[in-house]
This record gives C-alpha cells, sequence and structure tokens, in this order.
C-alpha cells in the first residue's frame, strides 16, 4: 500500500508538471511573479549578511571590547601613552588565552614607553606583529631594525618610508606610515615588541592586553568573571584595571539588530504578497478548469489525485520561482557588493529556507481551495 501511495503521488507530481507545461504562459508569469517578490527581500538579506561579515571580519578589530592594563592606569593615562612605569608578565596573555579561549576571538599584548625619538620624547608601542589582530597592524609585517609610524608622528619628525631615525640612540629605518585611525595610534612610533623589551631593558613584559571578545554575550560574559577576578584575587599576574572599549561589538550588534528588524518586515510583505498571488492564480486555474476537472473524475481518476495534482501544480510554481528569486537576487548582491568574498555573501542554509518556506506558504495557501475544488463542491457538477 505505501509503494502504491508513492506512485500515485509521483504520478500526480507527473501530470501537473505536463499541465504547467501545456499553459506556458500562465506558468511562466506565475513564476516570474514569485521570484521577483522572493527577489527584493532576499537581497536586502544577503546583502545584510555580508554586511554583517564583514562587520565581523573587519570593524570589530579596530577597537577591542576590553584592554587589561596595571592596576592604577585609567582610560585618560591609556589615550595619553602614560603607564606610570607599571607592567606585567607577557605570560599574563597565555593565561588569558587558555582560561578564556571559549570566550575570545582573539588577544593580544602591548608594551607601550615613551621614549626620545630623534630628540623629541613620544610614545613608541611593541607589538608582536606574528600574531595581531588590530587594525591596521595585521597588514605589515617589519624586521628587527624597522619601524611603523603613525601619520602625525610622521608629520611631527618629518620623516618618510625608507628615513632613518634613532630611538634611543639605536637607528631604525622606517617601514611605512599607517593610515589614520583617529586615535594615540596616529602619534606613535611602532616597532617589533621582543626590539622595544629589548631596546628598553623590559624583556618579558608588557603593559597592556587587547581582547577582542567572540561575541557580544562573550563581552558581557568576559567583563563580568574578569572583573569577579579582580575582586577576589590580589596576587594574580595579569593587569588588574580592565578599561572598556567596545566600539566594534557595539557596532556589530546596533547594525545587526537594525538589519534584523527591517528583513523581517520585507520578508513579511513578500510573503503576503506571493500568498495573495497563489490564491489568486489558484482560484483562476480552478475556476478555468472546472469542466476538465469533473471529465478526468468521470474517467476514473480518484479525488486524492486531483487533490495531489492541484497541490503539486503549486510546489512547481513556487520551488522554481523562488529558486529563480534566490539566483536573482545572488547575482545583484554580488554585483552590489563586489568587494565582500563571496563566502561572506552565499549560504545554503538561507537558500534552503527561503526555498522551503516559500513552498511551504504555497502550499498551505494551495490546500483550502483544492480542499473546496475536490471535496466540498459535486465531481460532476461542470460536466
Amino acid at each position: 500500500m505505501e509503494q502504491g501511495t508513492k506512485s500515485t503521488a509521483l504520478f500526480s507530481l507527473w501530470l501537473s508538471w505536463q499541465e504547467l507545461k501545456g499553459r506556458q504562459v500562465i506558468f511562466y508569469i506565475n513564476v516570474i511573479l514569485v521570484a521577483l517578490l522572493i527577489a527584493l527581500p532576499v537581497s536586502l538579506d544577503l546583502m545584510g549578511n555580508a554586511r554583517k561579515s564583514t562587520v565581523k571580519n573587519r570593524v570589530d578589530y579596530i577597537g577591542p571590547s576590553l584592554i587589561m592594563v596595571p592596576q592604577g592606569i585609567l582610560s585618560s593615562d591609556l589615550v595619553a601613552a602614560r603607564f606610570k612605569d607599571k607592567r606585567f608578565s607577557s605570560a599574563s596573555l597565555e593565561t588569558i588565552k587558555q582560561k578564556y579561549s571559549s570566550y575570545l576571538r582573539f588577544a593580544e599584548e602591548r608594551l607601550t614607553e615613551r621614549l626620545s625619538v630623534d630628540g623629541r620624547e613620544m610614545p613608541v608601542t611593541g607589538i608582536d606583529f606574528n600574531s595581531v589582530y588590530s587594525h591596521p597592524f595585521r597588514e605589515y609585517s617589519i624586521g628587527s631594525k624597522e619601524v611603523l609610524l603613525g601619520n602625525v608622528a610622521s608629520e611631527k619628525l618629518h620623516k618618510e618610508r625608507g628615513d632613518n631615525l634613532l630611538i634611543r640612540s639605536e637607528s631604525f629605518t622606517v617601514a611605512g606610515v599607517i593610515p589614520t585611525t583617529g586615535g594615540i595610534e596616529d602619534v606613535s612610533v611602532f616597532l617589533s615588541l621582543p626590539v622595544l623589551q629589548n631596546v628598553t631593558g623590559h624583556d618579558g613584559l608588557i603593559n597592556e592586553i587587547r581582547i577582542f571578545p567572540e561575541s557580544v554575550s562573550s563581552y558581557e560574559k568576559l567583563k563580568t568573571t574578569l572583573k569577579n577576578v579582580e575582586h577576589r584575587t590580589s596576587n594574580v599576574q595579569f593587569p588588574m584595571n580592565i578599561i572598556d572599549a567596545y566600539r566594534g561589538d557595539t557596532a556589530e550588534k546596533e547594525i545587526g539588530s537594525a538589519l534584523v528588524n527591517y528583513q523581517k518586515a520585507l520578508y513579511t510583505v513578500a510573503f503576503i504578497l506571493i500568498a495573495l498571488c497563489i490564491m489568486i492564480s489558484t482560484y483562476i486555474n480552478l475556476d478555468m478548469r472546472k469542466s476538465e476537472v469533473s471529465t478526468v473524475y468521470t474517467l476514473g481518476a480518484k479525488q486524492g489525485i486531483i487533490f495531489q495534482m492541484l497541490t503539486f501544480r503549486t510546489i512547481w510554481i513556487t520551488l522554481l520561482g523562488s529558486i529563480a528569486g534566490y539566483i536573482i537576487s545572488l547575482i545583484i548582491t554580488v554585483f552590489r557588493t563586489s568587494d565582500v568574498p563571496l563566502r561572506f555573501i552565499w549560504s545554503f542554509g538561507s537558500f534552503a529556507e527561503v526555498v522551503f518556506t516559500t513552498v511551504c506558504l504555497g502550499v498551505l495557501v494551495t490546500i483550502p481551495f483544492a480542499f473546496y475544488s475536490v471535496y466540498k463542491r459535486s465531481p460532476i457538477a461542470y460536466l
């Protein structure tokens, strides 16, 4: 019996396809309407996904969520690059990574000192360029006798790429001038961390750990946990003061929530219009085929087969329409966001969700009409 039911369903699916092929103009119009109605919200959804991905991968590293510094250092000290000769062990970074790995996207270490650079006192920061996440430093790699300059520092020192300068009587070559960040980096000089530790005689010491949480919820968890550790422990080897600098996660949260609200509204409107199109199409189709359905019934077709044919007709239309709409929206998104890699745009999960939802919506709208046409009115009433 199960095999017979399966064969009947496949036969009805084939019949519905043949019926649509015989009415190509109506079939194409319905598919195009569904595709266009799907394309608008899906295009914006894909652009939203691309935007969220770029936010996650490009914006959040501009500013870390949390900065850990020695006890007694405040935000104003951090902005002025004055750490009052307070430092802690570089091993603290590994402690943080191991203990809070499930909450971290990344964590990096720095050492900042105010030193004489060509006779001018300036903030000099050591960064481990082999393990860096902050913008724009992950784009650079410098040698042991090279430095990077902030754009303001470059102007003050009158130095450009290729020029030489002295830091505590040691000669370095300017490897590049970094673009503006709008922060203390603009007036700073940057060396490799081991080099600065050696120049200052502070081997194995740092005074800043930048923490990039995995998500907004991770940020909240880390902030609470680290503050509790600070209050509970007095002899730990990692910094005791925690400074909030959650520019990236805040941006990600605000952009994400705004996109979700717009996407929900657009999908709601689109699916309402699709439902109306399917209802109108199904009603017109049934009204035009009343005599045809009655004839098929008198020739021996069971009501179940006729019901399946009417339902499968909608499945074909919504299936092909939603696939076409998704492809159109994917093409539009690729052209509109040409700088975003395809992996940030395409998602099989979102594709399957759109197709499945559209097909289910079409079937739910069709069932009442098909049920009334097959079971509630006389099968031979229009012969």
